[in-house]
């Protein structure tokens, strides 16, 4: 049950990572290197 517990959070730290990538390239576009 433990291991469940740790692979669900492990998905959700993922997924917040990936939103926030993705919030950082539409507030600094690629152009402005």
């Amino acid at each position: 049950m433990a291991q469940q517990l740790a692979t669900a959070g492990f998905q959700k730290v993922e997924v917040l990572k990936g939103g926030w990538n993705e919030w950082l390239m539409s507030q600094y576009p690629v152009e402005k290197k």
